[in-house]
């Protein structure tokens, strides 16, 4: 009876995605800004793409970065991809460095180095393009073969489903 009451009480953090998820972005908010300030590094990604976003929370790009850093720091590599995100996609954070593009790189390389499929795409576009990196396509088919490997749709369509064959 005991593993039957504790089956129905899900994890906080579960029923926080649960909440994200089903768009009560407000409710998410409350519910992971305690897990993310305990340390959750789940909960601190989330949190830092609710505040980039304006979800359920005022948009703040400082915060978003401040609570993105965090979880990059525990090495989640959702987190690091969404530096890289927010450094191409951002209003104020691109504009508060030199070189958004290089700056996005740098995180994009520290998730895909470990197999973060968008992180991986996302890298492979940048050498394709040559923003923020030396342009190179050979480089840039490697990390866009990578990502089409590790399931990436995105990659695949690039590829032209060919799953990155011709390794």
């Amino acid at each position: 009876m005991f593993l039957l009451a504790g089956a129905v009480h899900a994890a906080p953090i579960d029923d926080a995605l649960r909440q994200y998820d089903g768009g009560q972005f407000e409710v998410a908010a409350g519910q992971l800004a305690p897990l993310a300030e305990g340390g959750n590094a789940v909960a601190q990604e989330r949190l830092a793409v609710m505040y980039f976003y304006g979800r359920g929370v005022p948009e703040d790009e400082d915060k978003a970065l401040l609570w993105a850093r965090r979880s990059a720091d525990q090495g989640n590599l959702d987190a690091m991809y969404f530096i890289g995100n927010m450094y191409v996609f951002g209003d104020r954070l691109p504009k508060s460095v030199q070189d958004p593009d290089q700056e996005a790189a740098r995180w994009y390389f520290e998730a895909a180095r470990k197999g973060h499929a968008d992180a991986e795409y996302g890298l492979g576009l940048l050498f394709l393009a040559g923003k923020g990196v030396v342009q190179d396509q050979e480089e840039a088919m490697r990390w866009i073969r990578s990502a089409a490997d590790h399931g990436h749709a995105g990659a695949r369509s690039f590829l032209g489903g060919s799953k990155g064959a011709g390794h």
